[in-house]
């Protein structure tokens, strides 16, 4: 394997040796506050996070605002929506552990790994009113057959944990109507097959996350608007991910390009968000910066053929990274090399 890597990361200098170099980095925008990022929250799975601010205080203390961890049926559920790659998720965990450890509670091992009163569900379009109730898992006792499990909603409310239900707007309105008990201020839920009512128990809350924009999903349940009041329009913590060590020229050409996007500059759906600079940033450190940049744009020219980004935010993208001082690494689109905008993909041969 690691002579396989080797070869490919040879190969890549080798035609990376073509690339124009005389495309200079333009000007950065310097505004990256990094004094105004909040203390680092430190996973026990060694992931550190850093929670943005809304008006000065740390999102993650202003959501255990909102929930009422002794009384479940008091708290106001929060709604996390913004792009993929924005932080959605690590901003729920980090609310969930700041909630475990509030309460006294130690980090436990659950299927082999740290937990901290923490889940995530997600149902898609095959979702059904059994979705947020049971799992189906094989039966060792019976090969071939399968046998009902609670769900890991189940399990939050029975045991008073934090659960996340992710993209929600792709979840059938059978499966999340099946939650208005739950989520109307009874805290019940029914389960047909064990003919029993599961009532929450303290500690328990729901945050949604999903992406409004999402191509083919819909909107959540009208109801569900009043009972997920507090909405937080979640983007990219640039200052964050420079806090963690990315390159701070790439940090800043990021978060310039991404302002653009969300002033509705040059007709931009999508620009490269957190997870993916971070990807590109921590690929780098393995395998060297011309290798990461072509699985980079080897990852861009594959959503561009999918129809999933458009040829203009791909090429925006490439403007980052002329921006952020890698055009040396270009070569000439014309030349033989297959490419995105100059830029080599990682193609074998």
């Amino acid at each position: 394997m690691a002579s396989a890597i080797a070869a490919a990361r040879q190969h890549i200098n080798d035609v990376g040796a073509d690339g124009d170099l005389d495309v200079a980095p333009g000007p950065a925008d310097p505004h990256l506050d990094l004094d105004a990022v909040a203390e680092a929250i430190e996973l026990p799975d060694g992931k550190r996070i850093y929670p943005p601010r809304l008006h000065g205080q740390p999102i993650d203390e202003l959501a255990c605002a909102l929930l009422d961890m002794q009384h479940p049926d008091r708290s106001r559920f929060l709604r996390l929506v913004g792009p993929p790659g924005t932080g959605k998720s690590q901003i729920a965990r980090a609310i969930a552990h700041r909630l475990w450890t509030r309460r006294g509670r130690r980090i436990e091992t659950r299927h082999g790994e740290p937990f901290y009163g923490y889940a995530e569900m997600s149902g898609g379009p095959s979702s059904d009113e059994f979705t947020f109730k049971y799992e189906y898992v094989p039966d060792p006792a019976h090969p071939g057959d399968v046998r009902l499990i609670p769900a890991a909603f189940v399990e939050a409310m029975q045991h008073g944990w934090v659960v996340m239900i992710d993209e929600v707007n792709t979840i059938r309105d059978v499966a999340l109507l099946s939650l208005n008990a739950t989520l109307d201020g009874r805290l019940s839920l029914y389960l047909p097959a064990e003919g029993r009512t599961v009532i929450a128990r303290p500690g328990f809350a729901v945050i949604l996350a999903y992406n409004p924009g999402l191509v083919g999903a819909t909107d959540i349940p009208d109801a569900w608007h009043s009972r997920f009041p507090a909405t937080l329009e979640v983007t990219s913590h640039w200052a964050a991910l420079a806090a963690l060590g990315a390159p701070a020229a790439l940090v800043r050409e990021a978060a310039a390009l991404d302002r653009q996007r969300i002033a509705g500059e040059d007709g931009l759906m999508w620009t490269p968000q957190f997870r993916d600079v971070e990807s590109l940033w921590r690929m780098s450190e393995r395998v060297g910066e011309r290798a990461a940049l072509a699985f980079f744009a080897s990852n861009l020219h594959e959503q561009v053929q999918a129809g999933k980004l458009l040829d203009a935010e791909a090429a925006a993208a490439c403007r980052m990274l002329d921006q952020a001082g890698y055009a040396k690494y270009r070569v000439r689109p014309s030349g033989g090399v297959p490419n995105l905008h100059g830029y080599a993909r990682a193609v074998t041969g």
